[in-house]
C-alpha cells in the first residue's frame, strides 16, 4: 500500500461527478491493485436497504478504472472503459461494500483486470472482467442533424457523429468480402462446426452455423462454445469489413467477446449476423444476432476488435 498511490487515485475519483455523487473512496492501492469502498447510503438503494445492482456494477467499474490508472504516468492521455462484465452472486442489504481490482495484463493502451465486489466480511457479491483503454484523446465530431443520425444508424454507423466510421468504401468492402468468401472452408477451427459464409458488405458479415455433427453440445442443442465461436468470428469479420482484409501491414485481434443465449436446446440451423456498430481509433465494436433459419431470435452478443498497423521489420 502506498500513500502516493492513494492520493493519486483519490484525486482521480474527485474528477468524476458521478463517482463523487455515488460516494466512492479509495480504501487501499498499489501498482495494479485497488480496493475502493462504497459506504452505505440510502441514495444508492433500489428498495428498502437493498443496494441497486447498478451501484454494485459501478463499484466494480470504479475499481477497474483506478487499477488501470494506478501506474499510468504519460501526460495528457485519456481513459475509458471498453468492457465491464458483471455477474451478480449475492445482494447487499444496508452495508458498505468494497470493489477490488487486480490488473492481469497491461498493454500499451489496453489494460485487463479481474474485478469483484465484497461486503465487510469478505462475502462475494459480484465478480467480473474489466477492460480499459488509455490513449491520446480524440477530437469529438459534431452532432449530425436528426435525419443524418437516423441514416447513420441504418447504414451501420457510417455517418458523422460520435463513434461513427468514415464514409462507405464499396470497392474496399467488395474486395474484403471476396477474400472472406475465398477463405470459406479453409479455417480449420471453424470447419469443426461446419461454418458457412453467406454474405458480407461494409461493416457487415453473415454466416450459417448448421445444427449437425460437431456443433452439437452435451444437452443436444447447439453447443454454447460453438455459438460463442460464431459471435467471435462474425464480429471480427464485420470489423474487418470496415478496413481492408488481407493487407500485410495490418494486424487484427479480438479484445472482448460476449454471448447471451435466449433459448434452451437450440436444435436448429442458425444464421449469425454481425454489424460493426461503432468504433474509436483502432477499436471496432460489433453487435451480433443469432436467429434460426425460421427467424427465431435465440442468442446474441458482441465483440470488440482491434486493427493496427504492424511495426515494420528492421532492415538487416
Amino acid at each position: 500500500m502506498s500513500d502516493n498511490f492513494d492520493q493519486k487515485l483519490t484525486e482521480k475519483l474527485a474528477q468524476s461527478a458521478f463517482w463523487s455523487r455515488v460516494g466512492f473512496r479509495v480504501e487501499s492501492s498499489s501498482e495494479g491493485k485497488v480496493r475502493v469502498c462504497l459506504p452505505y447510503d440510502k441514495g444508492n438503494t433500489t428498495a428498502a436497504t437493498a443496494l441497486h445492482g447498478g451501484a454494485i456494477a459501478a463499484t466494480l467499474d470504479a475499481a477497474g478504472c483506478l487499477a488501470a490508472w494506478s501506474s499510468e504516468t504519460r501526460p495528457g492521455v485519456s481513459g475509458r472503459t471498453l468492457s465491464c462484465d458483471v455477474s451478480y452472486i449475492a445482494g447487499a442489504l444496508g452495508n458498505d461494500i468494497y470493489g477490488e481490482a487486480e490488473v492481469l495484463r497491461r498493454g500499451k493502451e489496453i489494460i485487463y483486470s479481474a474485478v469483484r465486489a465484497v461486503d465487510g466480511e469478505g462475502k462475494l457479491l459480484a465478480s467480473g472482467n474489466h477492460i480499459y483503454n488509455l490513449a491520446d484523446p480524440e477530437e469529438i465530431p459534431a452532432m449530425p442533424p436528426g435525419d443524418q443520425q437516423k441514416q447513420a444508424w441504418v447504414l451501420g454507423r457510417t455517418g458523422p457523429g460520435l463513434g461513427s466510421f468514415s464514409n462507405i468504401d464499396h470497392d474496399l468492402a467488395e474486395r474484403s468480402a471476396a477474400r472472406v468468401a475465398k477463405s470459406d472452408g479453409f479455417i480449420p477451427y471453424m470447419n469443426h462446426i461446419n461454418w458457412k459464409f453467406v454474405k458480407a458488405e461494409f461493416g457487415y458479415a453473415e454466416f450459417l452455423l448448421p445444427y449437425k455433427d460437431h456443433s452439437v453440445g452435451d444437452d443436444g442443442g447447439l453447443a454454447s462454445g460453438a455459438l460463442l465461436s460464431g459471435v467471435d468470428h462474425a464480429g471480427s469479420l464485420a470489423a474487418w469489413m470496415t478496413s481492408e482484409l488481407g493487407r500485410r501491414d495490418l494486424f487484427g485481434s479480438t479484445v472482448n467477446t460476449k454471448l447471451q443465449t435466449f433459448a434452451s436446446n437450440i436444435n436448429r440451423d442458425v444464421i449469425v449476423r454481425a454489424r460493426a456498430a461503432g468504433g474509436s481509433g483502432p477499436l471496432v465494436n460489433s453487435e451480433v444476432s443469432i436467429e434460426t433459419v425460421e427467424g427465431e431470435l435465440v442468442a446474441g452478443g458482441s465483440t470488440i476488435y482491434r486493427i493496427i498497423k504492424r511495426d515494420p521489420k528492421p532492415k538487416k
